[in-house]
């Protein structure tokens, strides 16, 4: 019976160790398939560890089980078979069996730990690799999204891979929170005053609390262009003309008339061109025309919803800016501070005005004859004049060595204060002369280029333009390489001295002269002249000469003009005619309420002499130059010309009603697509071309520093006399045979020569000093 019992007994622990094999195996074909799963991916692996963990767990328990009841079944063993030796050493070799099976499960437990912990280290390394990998993929897109984004900013060849097309030109649609955005096409106003097409690529939003208000500004890049104001930009042109056609830029000459008209130099007068609402009379105007009965087709255009807020304001601020631009002059906002600049002179009140000739010619006299009697003193002042003038580069001859020495110094001094003052100074000079700069001169004399390149300047004004240019370029070079050679020529120290200080009088002189208290103590005449200039530049005279040139520019159909009764052949007499805009300057129908209440008292202050009352209510005849003023009025007898009464031949009131509405305006349909509400596709189609361009294009736009470039290709342009070659063909597609002769002429000897003075002046001033340095050297040995 003992032997039975121990046999099961045996029996059961065989079993036992049995199960537990097959247990360890079980979790050893689980841990290799957890294993084998984290290595096919990297998804569950927080959940198989804890399914790993509790297999551990309960396998351990369960072996702790085990060994206790070996050790119970071991203990009955020895106490029951202690009579039977055999039986001992059987059970012996079975506890002994089982030992050896529980170590080695032990072993294989351990194993297993270790290998789930080199599993866990492998799947951590996995995961941290993986997260590397992605992090150098995010990092690689970052990159490239960021030099995109620079090639966009800064981009190498701009116009040969960002040229608009006609879609990208039309703003239209409801209000938005910013007027333009990003990547937006507009129009900048360069610092030579010309508008150009260039795209943006950054909105600044800046934000300035002052008290409880909050005033919110937008500044705006372009490319290469920085910080550029909200007033210096407008919707481009050639998109507004496809949505509302050529009729508003008709108006817009119009209404540069009635401004003239409407505009006194008349200090106290409510229409004096500092106290005039030029905006406001401006808008009236708009109005009146928008409104008119003769302008319904362009109306249902203007108020479309499918223009929107944004179409009608992008056209009224374009339209606008001209009159924006005088604003701005009259009351000195923003850079027109015309007091604070000390480059004009009395040459820019006589290229602006036409008059001022008497003070002009005194100056022009007294800055070209002070220097010639100061050069022909020092030349003739040895007998031999020949030898001496050869002998140029030769301090004077001077007997007494410690003369010489401080002679020599004083030189040597005074031509190194040329080399870093004089020469960087007047080349600044030059450039806000007749480069783009930012200064109030520079930029009033662009547009005053800009009237003289179209050929719309008097005779007054050509003179006065080419003699500013001349004497605050050309001049300066001359009257400096004068100096040098008078002081090289000198036998006195105290005269170097004294004579270089009287050239620098001489050359301010015309620029102290308008500072004076009697010349134009608060600077009106040049304020209104600016704005005059302004006038002269946005009014196309040239086309409102002639029919054709004007029906071509404007859209204006043969038949509509012969609708109007206006025949393309009469370009003598189309807007400019004297005999009609007499006639209908005295027509009420064309008049305003005011202008006609103005007229009419001016007619009964006339008949009853009331010289007064005729000062208030007729626009009187007001000119710079009192000698031109007495020769006009007193001689002549006319009260036309003068300050704002340049264009009275223009002011056709019965013709310009006739013109005013017939240009054709565009079908809606093509300009949206056929949900009638997005800009059609198909104007993508469309982009710039040699023989149809977009107006203001330039591949100048896209430069980093425009006014430095457009100031080296001018300069290029002159030198290679290509310039000139272009303006006589102008002249002559002009037919102006006048210009054609003297054009080229003035150009030549005040451009040319004031490009090759300047390249010229610096080395000039080198060669000397190294000679008198080399020569003073030699007199000392």
């Amino acid at each position: 019976m003992m032997q039975e019992t121990s046999e099961r007994e045996v029996i059961d622990n065989e079993e036992k160790v049995s199960n537990e094999e097959s247990r360890s195996s079980e979790k050893d074909s689980e841990t290799s398939e957890a294993r084998e799963s984290n290595e096919d991916g990297n998804s569950g692996l927080v959940d198989e560890e804890n399914l790993l963990v509790e297999s551990d767990e309960e396998s351990r328990a369960m072996e702790n089980a085990g060994e206790r009841d070996n050790e119970e079944n071991s203990a009955g063993v020895y106490n029951e078979e202690s009579c039977s030796s055999e039986r001992d050493s059987e059970t012996r070799e079975v506890r002994e069996s089982s030992q050896d099976r529980n170590s080695g499960l032990a072993d294989e437990e351990n194993l297993l730990v270790e290998s789930d912990e080199a599993s866990r280290a492998a799947e951590n390394t996995g995961e941290r690799d993986s997260m590397q990998t992605i992090a150098l993929t995010d990092r690689s897109v970052d990159l490239r999204l960021i030099a995109r984004e620079i090639q966009e900013d800064f981009p190498h060849d701009f116009y040969s891979e960002h040229l608009p097309t006609l879609k990208d030109l039309i703003h239209v649609g409801p209000k938005r929170d910013t007027r333009y955005e990003s990547r937006d096409w507009v129009e900048i106003r360069g610092p030579d005053m010309l508008w150009r097409l260039a795209q943006l690529t950054r909105v600044v939003k800046i934000e300035e609390n002052e008290g409880e208000n909050t005033e919110t500004t937008f500044r705006f890049d372009a490319r290469s262009q920085r910080d550029i104001l909200e007033k210096d930009i407008r919707a481009p042109e050639e998109g507004l003309r496809c949505v509302f056609g050529s009729r508003p830029w008709v108006w817009q000459q119009w209404a540069c008339l009635k401004l003239e008209n409407a505009l006194r130099f008349q200090d106290g007068h409510g229409h004096d061109f500092m106290l005039f609402d030029v905006k406001k009379y401006v808008a009236d105007l708009w109005d009146m025309w928008l409104n008119h009965p003769s302008n319904t087709e362009f109306k249902q255009i203007f108020q479309d919803d499918r223009v929107g807020d944004v179409g009608r304001s992008e056209l009224l601020d374009h339209i606008m800016k001209p009159f924006e631009l005088i604003d701005e002059m009259k009351n000195g906002e923003g850079d027109w501070d015309f007091s604070e600049d000390g480059d004009i002179s009395v040459y820019t009140y006589l290229s602006f005005l036409g008059s001022g000739w008497v003070v002009a010619l005194a100056m022009a006299g007294i800055q070209i004859a002070v220097p010639m009697l100061i050069l022909r003193t020092t030349m003739f002042r040895r007998s031999d004049f020949i030898n001496d003038f050869l002998d140029f580069f030769t301090v004077s001859n001077v007997e007494n060595l410690d003369d010489l020495d401080n002679i020599q110094g004083v030189v040597i001094a005074v031509l190194i204060l040329y080399l870093f003052r004089i020469i960087p100074e007047n080349f600044c000079s030059f450039f806000r002369v007749v480069g783009p700069s930012r200064s109030v001169y520079s930029r009033i004399r662009s547009f005053r280029e800009q009237v003289w390149l179209q050929q719309e300047d008097r005779v007054g004004q050509i003179i006065g333009y080419k003699a500013d240019t001349a004497m605050n370029t050309l001049y300066i070079v001359a009257v400096y390489a004068m100096n040098i050679y008078i002081i090289i020529n000198s036998d006195d120290a105290l005269d170097i001295i004294l004579n270089s200080l009287a050239f620098e009088f001489i050359l301010s002189l015309d620029e102290e002269v308008v500072t004076s208290s009697w010349y134009d103590p608060r600077r009106r005449w040049l304020i209104a002249g600016s704005i005059e200039i302004v006038l002269q530049y946005t009014l196309e005279l040239r086309l409102l000469k002639s029919a054709k040139t004007f029906c071509e520019k404007y859209d204006i159909t043969v038949d509509k003009m012969n609708q109007a009764k206006i025949k393309l052949d009469e370009t003598e007499n189309f807007i400019h005619d004297p005999e009609r805009a007499a006639k209908d300057t005295t027509d009420t129908k064309f008049m305003t309420a005011e202008e006609e209440k103005n007229f009419r008292f001016a007619n009964v202050a006339k008949q009853r002499n009331l010289q007064n009352a005729i000062a208030e209510f007729q626009k009187p005849a007001v000119y710079f130059d009192p000698a031109y003023y007495y020769f006009a009025t007193k001689i002549l007898g006319t009260r036309f010309g003068g300050m704002f009464n340049r264009y009275q031949s223009y002011r056709c009131w019965s013709r310009w009603e006739k013109i005013l509405f017939i240009s054709d305006v565009p079908e809606l349909s093509g300009v949206f697509g056929t949900d009638g509400v997005r800009v059609s596709d198909d104007l993508d189609l469309v982009k710039h071309t040699t023989e149809k361009p977009f107006a203001n294009i330039s591949s100048i736009s896209s430069e980093c520093n425009i006014g430095t470039t457009l100031f080296i290709r001018r300069g290029l342009e002159i030198l290679s006399l290509r310039y000139l070659v272009n303006e006589i063909k102008k002249s002559w597609s002009f037919k102006d045979h006048f210009r054609l002769l003297i054009k080229p002429t003035l150009d030549f000897f005040t451009l040319w020569l004031a490009y090759v003075a300047q390249v010229l002046f610096p080395v000039y001033i080198v060669v000397v000093l190294i000679v008198v340095v080399v020569t003073t050297i030699q007199t000392r040995d």
